[in-house]
Parts: C-alpha cells; structure tokens; sequence
C-alpha cells in the first residue's frame, strides 16, 4: 500500500494506517531531531510532538506524503526549542548516527510472539538437535567448540546442525499451515 492510500485510510479513522505512516516516518524525523538538538530525549520529545500536531491538523492536510510536512513541524518545534532554552542548533552537525530510539512496542510484541514460537518448535526437536541449535545459533559457538562440547566430530555436528534446521524448518511450516486454517 502506498504512502497516498495509507493517508487516505488515516484520515477516515484507520488506526492501522495511522500507524503505518508513524513507522514510514519516525526514524526519519527522529534522526533530522536528535542532529539538530543534540539530545536523545529531546529528539524523542520532539519527534513525538511533531508527529503529535500532525494528527492534530490532519483533516486539513491535503498531500501524498507527509514527509516533508512533518518534518517542518519538527524543524519548527526544534527551533523554537532551541530558542526558548537559548541554545543554538549543534554545529557541525555530527558525523556518527543518532542512537537508535529503539523497538516499537508492536515490533516488541511481534519479537516476543517470533521467539515463543520458535522456542515451542525448539521444545519438539531431538535432544542432539536442540543442544547443536541452541550451541551453533544462540549462543554463538563455532563448529570446532561445538564439537568439542558434543564430542563429535566437525563435520558431524555440521550434518547434525543440517538435520536439525531441516526438522525445524518442517516444525514452523506445519504450524503456520495450521495457523492459516
């Protein structure tokens, strides 16, 4: 779905759509934010009121994107920021990235959802196909500890790691069929 649908759909109430546009747009805004204050919390603050009067003038909003919109209102609440506490914008602006605001709360949710079930899939595997998984993928070992920890050969626990993933790849198919009936 495209930017121009998902405004559309905003306007007449959809929350999805809504939250779709947040997701398009907030790293983006964030990231202008944080090299214009210099602070963290600041560009989130900003970036949320941003986004926050956005929704607020929405009805009147009359694009196909609202990119460059937002991020006139942000530039404008950073500005005035920046005024009322009389600092000036950082400059140079600096070369390393803004910290990542981290995960949404959806993209939390869907992790969690990701790992109980992979977890219940792990839980239907042979023993020997759990420890090879849990060793190789989770807690990053190489073949050669790997081995050693199983007492096998390398070339065992990679036919061993094959067969597993194999029998897992099988677990999660057979359970999204399952989940699409």
């Amino acid at each position: 779905m495209d930017e121009a649908e998902l405004i559309r759909r905003a306007k007449v109430g959809d929350r999805n759509a809504a939250g779709a546009l947040c997701t398009l747009h907030w790293r983006t805004v964030y990231a202008l934010m944080f090299a214009r204050l210099g602070d963290r919390a600041e560009a989130e603050d900003v970036t949320q009121e941003a986004f926050m009067r956005l929704w607020g003038a929405f009805a009147r909003f009359e694009g196909e994107t609202i990119g460059p919109y937002l991020r006139t209102i942000a530039l404008n609440l950073a500005r005035n920021r920046l005024r009322d506490t009389g600092r000036h914008p950082q400059e140079p602006l600096s070369e390393t990235p803004p910290p990542d605001p981290g995960p949404s709360v959806e993209q939390e949710v869907v992790t969690a959802e990701i790992r109980g079930e992979l977890l219940a899939a792990l839980a239907q595997l042979m023993p020997e196909h759990r420890e090879v998984l849990t060793l190789r993928l989770m807690d990053g070992r190489s073949v050669t500890e790997a081995a050693q920890i199983l007492r096998r050969t390398p070339e065992a626990v990679r036919a061993l790691q094959y067969r597993a993933l194999q029998k897992l790849r099988a677990i999660v198919q057979d359970a999204a069929r399952v989940g699409e009936v």
